[in-house]
Formats: C-alpha cells, sequence, structure tokens
C-alpha cells in the first residue's frame, strides 16, 4: 500500500511543461519535425515527453522554456540523436531511414538549425542581454510571462 506522505508532487514547471506538450500535441499533427514519422505510438507512454525537444537549449535561454515556437515534436530516438550524437551520426541516420523507406522520407536536420537561427533572434530581440543600461539583466518572472504569452499567442495566430 502507498504511503501518500511519501510521494513527492511534481513541479509547478513540470505541470505547466505537460500542460504545453498537450497542447502542442493536440495542435500540431504528430509527426516528427524531422523525419515526417509518426509518433502516434509514443502518446501516453513514458517515452512520450521524450518526443519534444526545446531548440534552443533551456539551460542557456530559460526564458524560452515556455515558448511553444521553441517546442518541437520528434522521435525519442531522433532527439536523443539531435542532443548526443555526432554530425556523422545524424548524417548516417538521414541515410537509414531513407533506405528503409525506399527514398519517400529522410531526416532533414537542417530545419531543426534553420529554425534555431530564427529562434535566437527572436529571443535576443525580446530579451537583449543589455536593457536599461545593465549587463546580465535578469527579467522579472511577470515581465518573462507577458513577453512569452504574447509571443505564445503570435505563434498559434500564424496557424489559422
Amino acid at each position: 500500500m502507498n504511503n501518500f506522505h511519501e510521494i513527492t508532487p511534481p513541479r509547478a514547471s513540470e505541470v505547466a511543461e505537460t500542460l504545453i506538450f498537450q497542447e502542442i500535441w493536440k495542435r500540431v499533427p504528430n509527426k516528427s519535425f524531422v523525419s515526417g514519422l509518426w509518433l502516434r505510438d509514443f502518446y501516453r507512454t513514458p517515452l512520450w515527453k521524450n518526443c519534444f525537444l526545446n531548440i534552443i537549449p533551456v539551460k542557456d535561454y530559460p526564458n524560452f522554456r515556455f515558448y511553444c515556437g521553441n517546442i518541437v515534436l520528434l522521435t525519442p530516438g531522433e532527439r536523443a540523436l539531435y542532443l548526443q550524437c555526432t554530425p556523422e551520426s545524424l548524417i548516417h541516420y538521414a541515410l537509414d531511414i531513407e533506405e528503409r523507406t525506399g527514398g519517400k522520407a529522410t531526416a532533414n536536420w537542417k530545419a531543426i538549425d534553420d529554425l534555431k537561427a530564427e529562434l535566437l533572434v527572436i529571443y535576443k530581440k525580446h530579451f537583449p542581454f543589455t536593457y536599461k543600461h545593465i549587463i546580465g539583466y535578469k527579467y522579472p518572472m511577470r515581465d518573462v510571462e507577458l513577453i512569452v504569452g504574447h509571443l505564445n499567442a503570435e505563434f498559434w495566430d500564424s496557424f489559422k
């Protein structure tokens, strides 16, 4: 029998992240951003959260953690490849996908790099390193919420 006092509740950021992932899952085709492979088999499994990738890393750009435009869907294997492997491994994977699908699909890793460049421009525009002559300015949480909320609204409006 479980002792409820021993269960650790999720942090608020984990709950918010899960809600954002669910919203993305509902609104975006459940296909890999890189290869176009379907991700339906991962829904409601322990691997489901591994289908989401923050294009620009949250540890370096924390204000974009909850920006929906910074999150894309990948297979868990593609996500692991992108985060941990060499460029040669990415090329090998692209060739393997092409071979397995008879040339119908390939892995377009350049799409991630292109999106990353766009997102960095947006990030630097909305969260400059120097603000009011203060270098390394830390934005208050309320300001981050307002800016990211506005960016999310623009992102979802772009799908209409």
